[in-house]
């Protein structure tokens, strides 16, 4: 029986959803920034992100224009801080918690030209 409890509890332990929440109960602790990148003009401001991990990145639409705000390439969408894509109507936003270090990519899937990208250093 313990043979089978010890590689059930590893995975367990190690599933997306645990590994999210550990990600998010590490940022806290402690004081970290808040970014802000927004959909206006139909353009997005700022193109770029230069943030840390554990601060928060959130991502608003001024347009008049309906927005599905996503995160990766158009085609391939991946999750980040739990989150593939929201929709967002003009002055809603969404927020993340930034939880995973490296390069990421963000666009509206209605209008793909609409793009930006942040970095998440450690």
């Amino acid at each position: 029986m313990m043979v089978a409890t010890v590689p059930a509890a590893i995975w367990v332990t190690h599933t997306q959803t645990a590994e999210l929440a550990n990600a998010r109960a590490r940022c806290q602790v402690g004081q970290h920034s808040v970014h802000y990148v927004v959909f206006e003009n139909n353009k997005v401001t700022p193109e770029h992100t230069a943030a840390k991990l554990c601060d928060t990145l959130t991502i608003t639409n001024k347009d008049p224009r309906l927005r599905l705000a996503a995160f990766g390439p158009h085609e391939h969408h991946i999750s980040y801080d739990g989150v593939s894509e929201k929709v967002l109507n003009q002055g809603q936003n969404l927020t993340v918690t930034l939880i995973k270090a490296g390069n990421f990519t963000f666009h509206d899937h209605i209008n793909d030209a609409l793009r930006g990208s942040f970095t998440v250093d450690k």
